[in-house]
């Protein structure tokens, strides 16, 4: 896969709320039978092809899910694994509302760790709603454990982090192989999502690209 374009999602949450079975489901499309604690980072990672940032033409992508262990005590070390970071799923346990709203101590975790001198990865930026959306900085939030709140979601899908973040909302029941299967509610928002990463990774190297031809000829 050498020659395939990558692109680097952060998976963030309080330790315990199923980062571990979502990213399985998501790469694997089946439930994760037997999960362990992660202690500092897990990657798995997602062929995904799409013709978004190619014109007409589809192309694969490789989406790399880098899942960050949740242990508090861990907090002034796993800022490593934050470079660079193109797009990032915020995780809750639907059955825990403190999950829920430690998210936004994880957002801003992630936001303002250094990030100079990477790639077209995510600088060290404020958590103001005018640095998120399509064209700058994706972000997901994934409700876990639908299953035990009755198949219905505890949190209305617009609130205050996703008025802020411009990111989309959805509970899903990780032991449920059919959450992102074709034809499912929540795999057009998954995908919208992965587009949204991938297109605002790709523009900003492009971007960049045209910025340093430019320099380039006025220093001639």
């Amino acid at each position: 896969m050498a020659d395939v374009d990558r692109v680097r999602i952060l998976v963030v949450g309080d330790s315990g709320v199923g980062k571990s079975s979502l990213v399985h489901l998501i790469c694997h499309d089946e439930p994760l039978l037997k999960s362990s604690w992660t202690v500092g980072c897990s990657v798995d990672v997602k062929l995904y092809e799409t013709s978004v940032a190619q014109g007409t033409t589809s192309k694969t992508f490789c989406i790399e899910l880098w899942e960050i262990g949740g242990f508090s005590g861990h907090k002034g070390s796993r800022s490593i694994f934050y470079q660079p970071c193109h797009g990032l799923i915020l995780v809750h346990d639907l059955t825990n509302w403190k999950s829920h709203a430690n998210l936004s101590k994880w957002l801003t975790e992630v936001t303002q760790a250094d990030q100079s001198g990477t790639d077209g990865g995510l600088e060290a930026i404020s958590t103001d709603s005018e640095h998120f959306g399509a064209d700058l900085f994706p972000v997901l939030i994934i409700g876990t454990k639908l299953d035990q709140v009755g198949g219905v979601g505890s949190l209305p899908r617009r609130n205050a982090l996703t008025e802020r973040t411009g990111a989309d909302s959805l509970c899903v029941d990780c032991l449920n192989e059919r959450q992102f299967s074709p034809g499912s509610a929540h795999r057009p928002q998954l995908h919208n999502f992965f587009n949204k990463v991938i297109e605002s990774r790709f523009s900003q190297r492009n971007a960049s690209s045209v910025d340093r031809r430019r320099t380039s000829g006025l220093t001639r």
